[in-house]
């Protein structure tokens, strides 16, 4: 293959979130840097959220490639932290993966990262409303039946967190308006029918505009709830790690 056409090929790989093909292309090749293939290996799994391998492979990455970006810094500092649960990095990584799978098109992948943020903020609410503290995601507190033990929910957990919530009134309520609207239980009825979950059907573009307008308007809603929360939105993280990426394959 031309230099040109691989460096082109991998690079939109890179741009398309499909670091395991960029990987493939590369791994043909002996040329490019052993730090950049480290990089772009990572990233194949973080996206998979195998946190503790991603953080593995960038062992013996060199220290100027940490301290020569401020893209590359953030990834690696935000590893160790995402490895141990902490709420404000795995909620980041779950929107930025949910707006990956609407990019790449999966948009049945997109409805199940949405399912699994949900119950996440659910879960994360009733603890700061009842506590007042922060727990990391791994923490034993978000364990099913622990949960539903320490907080007497007698109906199911769905039910039991959304009545908490709404008997508190305030953003509380309205954290519940979104999470359970008729807009998100339509969203949810139809990811309970995929392959993600308990049927075999897809979801398909239109069926999210139908719900919501704009695939759009359903992160519009849930960055409305990390407001409620206090989790702070950041930019989009593998954004600008792959422009990066792309730069320094340009640069070998």
């Amino acid at each position: 293959m031309d230099d040109n056409l691989k460096d082109l090929a991998v690079s939109r790989l890179i741009k398309a979130f499909n670091y395991e093909g960029a990987l493939e292309i590369l791994d043909l090749y002996d040329q490019f840097d052993q730090s950049l293939i480290h990089l772009i290996d990572s990233c194949r799994w973080s996206m998979n959220f195998d946190f503790a391998k991603a953080e593995s492979v960038l062992k013996d990455l060199p220290e100027k490639y940490i301290l020569a970006n401020p893209s590359i810094q953030r990834y690696v500092q935000e590893l160790p932290s995402l490895r141990g649960g902490g709420p404000d990095e795995v909620f980041n990584e779950l929107m930025d993966n949910i707006m990956i799978q609407l990019k790449r098109g999966t948009y049945t992948e997109f409805a199940g990262r949405v399912f699994q943020l949900r119950e996440l903020l659910y879960k994360y609410a009733v603890i700061q409303f009842k506590e007042g503290k922060i727990y990391p995601l791994r923490d034993r507190i978000y364990q099913k039946q622990f949960f539903e033990h320490r907080y007497k929910l007698h109906h199911g957990l769905m039910n039991g967190m959304k009545e908490i919530l709404t008997r508190a009134g305030g953003k509380w309520e309205k954290i519940v308006h979104v999470l359970s609207g008729k807009a998100m239980g339509e969203l949810m009825d139809l990811r309970h029918k995929t392959i993600v979950a308990h049927g075999i059907e897809t979801i398909r573009l239109q069926d999210i505009e139908r719900i919501y307008e704009s695939a759009e308007n359903v992160l519009d809603d849930i960055e409305k709830v990390f407001n409620w929360l206090n989790i702070p939105r950041r930019e989009h993280k593998y954004r600008g790690l792959n422009r990066v990426l792309c730069q320094l394959l340009a640069s070998t």
